[in-house]
């Protein structure tokens, strides 16, 4: 019986270092982060009351129609969330922004975005992640400003979040960079996907 207790503890030790050397071979090539937003801080709604991210510098706008993204809650973690489900029927479609603050990449080298999404009730709305260097930080700026779209890869199940992978942002060089989480959909147009956003972080990379 000791024996085997034995041979039991020390699978769980190998096994456990496994995973402990496999997370930091993958982080390896990436200093700490220098910029990340992981909503903890702001007020989660309940039930059909909803809350509307509101973070110092970002913004959170919806540019068709009146909801905004918004802060949910489950098994004690908080998240950015939009759906067009629950918009109104008058509100032909959804354009909405999350923007984060202005960030200063000319002191960083390699910048690297990751973040975590999940999917539910997947019917044809878009997330899109948009990069510009020449947004004025305004509402009014968001349909002049340039905005390049970064792939990233999208959950293939519902339900589930997962990490985006790393998306290379080394070649943008600027002291004026934005990042904007844009939402399409439309409840009319049966495109009502809800897509929650979490752990937002940028990395330099080695």
């Amino acid at each position: 019986m000791k024996n085997i207790f034995k041979l039991s503890f020390l699978l769980l030790a190998v096994s456990t270092l496994a995973i402990s050397c496999a997370d930091d071979e993958e982080m390896a090539p990436f200093k700490p982060q220098f910029f990340g937003q992981s909503f903890e801080d702001q007020t989660a709604g309940s039930g059909s009351a909803e809350v509307n991210i509101d973070i110092e510098g970002w913004i959170n706008v919806n540019t068709l129609g009146p909801r905004k993204w918004i802060c949910k809650i489950y098994d004690n973690n908080k998240y950015a969330e939009f759906s067009s489900f629950y918009s109104t029927t008058s509100t032909l479609n959804d354009e909405a922004w999350l923007i984060t603050s202005k960030i200063d990449f000319t002191t960083r080298v390699g910048e690297t975005l990751t973040f975590d999404l999940q999917t539910r009730f997947s019917n044809g709305a878009e997330l899109k992640v948009l990069v510009s260097t020449d947004f004025d930080g305004t509402q009014a700026g968001i349909a002049t400003a340039t905005w390049v779209e970064k792939s990233y890869t999208l959950p293939t199940v519902d339900n589930v979040f997962v990490n985006c992978g790393f998306i290379d942002l080394s070649t943008v060089e600027s002291n004026n960079v934005y990042i904007a989480f844009k939402y399409i959909g439309s409840k009319p147009g049966n495109k009502t996907t809800t897509f929650q956003l979490d752990k937002i972080k940028l990395f330099e990379n080695k």
